[in-house]
């Protein structure tokens, strides 16, 4: 079974660069954030927009699970997309419910938001962060999902991902 570990946590709060450094660390690519791509050079998007973002991540993720590489590092996930949509417009697609529930297991790490703001035109809640990570761990614990929380900046927060990723089953 491939190994899935999944970055997770409030905008700003070090996700890709952990990804990054987590994939040297293993010698393995990352799964980048599709949406990254996706709204590039636009200020606004609808519901439309964020399930295509979906499935967008949806299949970057199968495809590098398609691949065999060990452990698969992903950027973001459906989790991500699930708490975006339900901050954004409430109520969540059923389809959008279904995918989430069927994707392989995978151990997450919560990025906690004890790094620096650093403005982006994608970011959208640079004084709300604290209360978005309690919405993150307040769904990972509701879902039973596998998760740690990663704390710290540069080479301390790698080590504690990398502490947590060792206690894994």
């Amino acid at each position: 079974m491939t190994r899935i570990i999944c970055i997770v946590g409030p905008e700003c709060t070090g996700k890709t660069a952990l990804a990054s450094a987590l994939g040297e660390r293993f010698a393995v690519g990352y799964v980048e954030e599709y949406a990254r791509d996706y709204l590039a050079g636009r200020t606004a998007y609808e519901p439309a927009d964020v399930e295509a973002i979906a499935r967008g991540q949806i299949a970057l993720e199968a495809r590098a699970l398609a691949a065999g590489e060990s452990p698969v590092i992903l950027d973001t996930d459906l989790l991500v997309i699930r708490v975006w949509w339900q901050e954004k417009y409430g109520w969540l697609p059923d389809w959008l419910r279904g995918a989430f529930a069927a994707q392989a297991p995978r151990h997450y790490l919560l990025a906690a938001p004890d790094l620096p703001w650093e403005p982006d035109p994608l970011r959208e809640s640079p004084f709300d962060r604290e209360r978005l990570f309690d919405v993150y761990r307040a769904t990972l614990v509701a879902e039973r999902l596998r998760f740690d929380v990663v704390r710290g900046t540069g080479a301390a927060r790698l080590r504690c991902a990398l502490a947590a990723l060792e206690q894994d089953p």
